[in-house]
């Protein structure tokens, strides 16, 4: 895992061991060789743009996934699955609305990215209900506890 946590210094309390240890528990389930992939902190103003100019929505979301194409690290030779893009502020928005830690909500938004990168989506009930099986399973597996449900607010 590449760690981007150059564009907002309040980062440097991120602890990205933890984040490392939770995209292990997930990727091993998946690969016999752990690939690669760079999660990235950014403002609400880079968000914003890059929702806007990759999903047409011109608005601030918390989290953003971009798989590559099974693109091979040169520097490595492992896999590189893509890149995931947190959005900092708007994960604290979050978690002070929901009363639990600011790393617990970056640990379901990182979680929730890699299975993005892993293929799952939510654009229908049964996919949403799928990604969130899974996506339940390793926060309950990684001892990620939240004051809500993630995706409860999902209308279909």
């Amino acid at each position: 895992m590449y760690l981007n946590k150059e564009e907002i210094s309040e980062t440097k309390n991120i602890d990205s061991k933890k984040l490392e240890e939770i995209a292990q528990t997930i990727l091993k389930d998946y690969f016999e060789n752990i690939p690669d992939f760079t999660l990235m902190f950014v403002t609400d103003e880079t968000i914003r743009e890059l929702n806007k100019n990759y999903r047409e929505t011109d608005s601030v979301t918390d989290v953003l996934s971009f798989e590559s194409d099974g693109e091979i690290d040169p520097e490595t030779g492992r896999e590189y699955l893509g890149d995931i893009v947190i959005c900092l502020e708007q994960a604290r928005r979050q978690a002070e609305q929901s009363g639990h830690p600011v790393e617990n909500e970056i640990a379901l938004l990182e979680i929730h990215g890699l299975l993005h990168l892993l293929g799952y989506d939510h654009l229908d009930k049964e996919q949403h209900d799928e990604m969130w099986k899974y996506q339940n399973m390793y926060l309950d597996q990684c001892g990620i506890q939240l004051n809500r449900r993630p995706g409860e607010d999902f209308d279909f």
